[in-house]
């Protein structure tokens, strides 16, 4: 019978015991960013932490914000994580949090999401323009909606409810609102994906003045993400000729090879020597940076041998910043080479911020002389293409481009300052959601133009029409040819 009485009373236990609606801790496999509740104890905690790794690794980060406004807007973050969320609704109010900061490279990616789940999860790549509050199909999935199309729904909702909650998770680098806006129009994908997990999805848009829908069974993500409508193109230089105008096509600043890439220029710039340029174009648009120093090589091109290109970089001594992130081979060169420059050079004061204690702030000088390997420079007329993807190291070669006044920039704002941008960063996870989150370990600030805030804005604005994109039109390249 006493067997029987604590049998019943585990019984009655069991539901109490396991009726918790949230999960304490995530696993990605098992975890539906949209469904799936976690506690608000959890997401507290990631809160907190996330606010010291940012006090620990940010080099400056009440440059766009002061101290108040940045508390005020964790303290708001908190109290919205007073009740269970789910990971999609965290992520919305942990960028929320990071956008006070105004850094770029300071942000959650919504698409790192796809990651949770991903073995039953599909993927529609496509990639939509904003055109008067209208928006238009640029590209898909084996044009599963042809191009041009106007997008009116997508699952049943409408593309600016998603336009909306991607401005959320859209970074935004100082005051370059327009950039964001554009950017989030690439946000938008990730967001319509993520919100089932059917393989089949409905779409509603106007093609030809006739309005369709249509059921598209989207491919697995682990084969969508093979697809340029994914992950964008790799990093590719492309040289093309018309008669005596020439353009070339840089699609990133973060190559595989370095040497490569540098070699790929010093031909590039032959041919336009051999092709006597007359005017030659710059295509910077959706390249979202990467190294500084390939930045600084396209410049060599563009000025004078030896010509200064002078920043402030302003770093903070931590465990995530960029000298621990070194190799241990890369750290033993970095020591060798310091030691036999000092204390001459900028690489004596990377080596006297090395030795300093964790939490030093420093503004290190970097004025290296621009150069080439055949000293070749190209003197003809220069246009530069940007536009609101062109991030990084693109928005500071532009800024460059528009103190030095080297030609008409064309398209629309670039995600940038005068001044410079953040740079370097570092992924941390928090520990109860694993989310990864990237915090700047560098800030860029030029000397020709040190206090500016100002957006990097075009001499001509160039925007599409809903004809342009059915055509498949390329608007800038067109103003180029017939100016």
């Amino acid at each position: 019978m006493r067997n029987f009485l604590w049998y019943c009373c585990l019984i009655l236990c069991l539901p109490s015991g396991f009726a918790q609606s949230c999960k304490s801790f995530v696993f990605r496999h098992n975890t539906d960013p949209v469904r799936d509740k976690i506690c608000s104890s959890a997401l507290i905690e990631d809160l907190k932490e996330l606010k010291e790794r940012l006090y620990e690794i940010h080099p400056d980060i009440y440059r766009y914000t002061t101290a108040p406004a940045l508390d005020s807007s964790f303290l708001q973050a908190v109290q919205r994580c007073a009740t269970d969320k789910t990971l999609l609704e965290f992520t919305q109010i942990v960028n929320d949090y990071l956008l006070e900061i105004r850094d770029s490279h300071t942000f959650f990616n919504v698409r790192e999401l796809l990651s949770y789940s991903r073995f039953s999860r599909h993927y529609l790549p496509f990639l939509l323009c904003r055109v008067n509050a209208n928006y238009f199909v640029v590209k898909s999935w084996n044009s599963s909606i042809p191009m041009g199309s106007e997008l009116l729904a997508f699952n049943q909702r409408p593309p600016q409810y998603f336009y909306q909650r991607a401005l959320d998770f859209s970074p935004i680098e100082a005051y370059a609102e327009h950039a964001k806006e554009e950017l989030s129009t690439h946000v938008i994908t990730g967001l319509c994906n993520l919100q089932s997990l059917e393989k089949s999805i409905q779409v509603h848009y106007v093609y030809n003045e006739d309005t369709l829908s249509k059921e598209i069974v989207r491919p697995r993500l682990r084969k969508a993400l093979k697809a340029s409508e994914f992950l964008g193109e790799d990093a590719k230089i492309s040289y093309t000729r018309f008669e005596k105008k020439g353009v070339l096509s840089i699609s990133s600043f973060s190559p595989n090879s370095l040497g490569s890439f540098k070699k790929r220029l010093d031909e590039v710039f032959e041919h336009i020597a051999s092709d006597s340029i007359e005017s030659l174009a710059i295509d910077l648009r959706n390249n979202t940076g990467g190294y500084i120093l390939l930045q600084e090589y396209v410049m060599s091109f563009l000025v004078p041998e030896g010509t200064k290109y002078s920043n402030n970089y302003v770093y903070k001594r931590s465990d995530y910043d960029r000298f621990e992130q070194l190799s241990k081979v890369q750290k033993w060169r970095f020591k060798r080479t310091a030691k036999r420059y000092y204390p001459n050079g900028a690489i004596a004061q990377e080596w006297d911020f090395y030795n300093s204690p964790k939490g030093t702030v420093d503004t290190v000088l970097n004025d290296p002389l621009l150069t080439n390997k055949n000293k070749r420079t190209f003197t003809g007329k220069c246009s530069l293409f940007i536009n609101g993807m062109s991030m990084s190291a693109s928005a500071n070669f532009a800024a460059w481009f528009a103190t030095l006044d080297r030609g008409s920039i064309i398209g629309t704002p670039a995600s940038g300052t005068h001044t410079g941008t953040f740079a370097n960063p570092v992924t941390v996870y928090l520990n109860n959601t694993a989310l990864p989150i990237m915090i700047s370990t560098m800030k860029v600030n030029s000397l020709s133009d040190p206090t500016s805030n100002k957006p990097i804005l075009p001499t001509v604005l160039l925007t599409p029409t809903s004809s342009d994109i059915k055509l498949g039109k390329d608007i800038h390249l067109s103003y180029f040819l017939s100016h």
